[in-house]
């Protein structure tokens, strides 16, 4: 069974990974991969203040095993590549992080130095309502939120691009904020998800 590197505090408890791994190899064994790829999808780990998981080493390989079982080979009907039809250019891989997924998200928390807690949920609620808008809007209706960004009269959503995630700076306490890694690594991992939805509306 995979095994992934044990952080002190602030990581997924052991038991429940290694439970779902246990489970995903008797999927994988009795062929049911539409139950693997909905599993991946929707799986959600506790946090611990005792030894765990590392949170990113768990994600990034449940994340892999997606992205396998939803690629076949010589196929452009699955779920893992999608066409740009503006452009004919075949895209990289879906994100699997959703704004349902996000919003369900509890960062982990430290006592010692953290980032600022209101400032990191209120910017990951923007990036939330950024992702449902791609997710829920026609290729139309983002062209036009696209083209009224920058009319500062204009009622229209403003849509975060992977930049603003990326070199996003927050306000850093002394103690009881949130763990300054986690936080980062998520910032990456949506900034690439960003990035994929607007190369996907070019």
């Amino acid at each position: 069974m995979m095994k992934f590197k044990i952080v002190q505090m602030n990581g997924y408890k052991i038991k429940e990974v290694d439970l779902f791994l246990g489970k995903l190899n008797k999927w994988q064994a009795g062929g049911k991969s539409k139950t693997i790829v909905t599993k991946l999808q929707r799986v959600k780990f506790s946090l611990t203040n005792k030894k765990g998981y590392d949170p990113k080493e768990v994600d990034d390989y449940l994340d892999s095993l997606l992205n396998q079982k939803a690629v076949k080979p010589n196929t452009l009907s699955n779920v893992g590549i999608e066409l740009n039809y503006a452009t004919d250019q075949l895209l990289t891989p879906a994100p699997t992080i959703t704004s349902k997924r996000l919003r369900e998200l509890s960062p982990p928390l430290v006592e010692e130095i953290g980032y600022e807690k209101a400032e990191v949920d209120k910017f990951l609620h923007l990036i939330a309502d950024t992702l449902q808008l791609f997710e829920e809007s026609t290729y139309e209706e983002i062209q036009k939120i696209k083209a009224d960004q920058y009319d500062p009269d204009s009622e229209t959503p403003k849509l975060l691009s992977a930049d603003q995630i990326r070199w996003v700076l927050f306000t850093v306490n002394d103690s009881h904020g949130y763990d300054i890694l986690a936080i980062d690594a998520a910032v990456n991992r949506l900034s690439d998800a960003l990035e994929y939805h607007w190369r996907k509306s070019v």
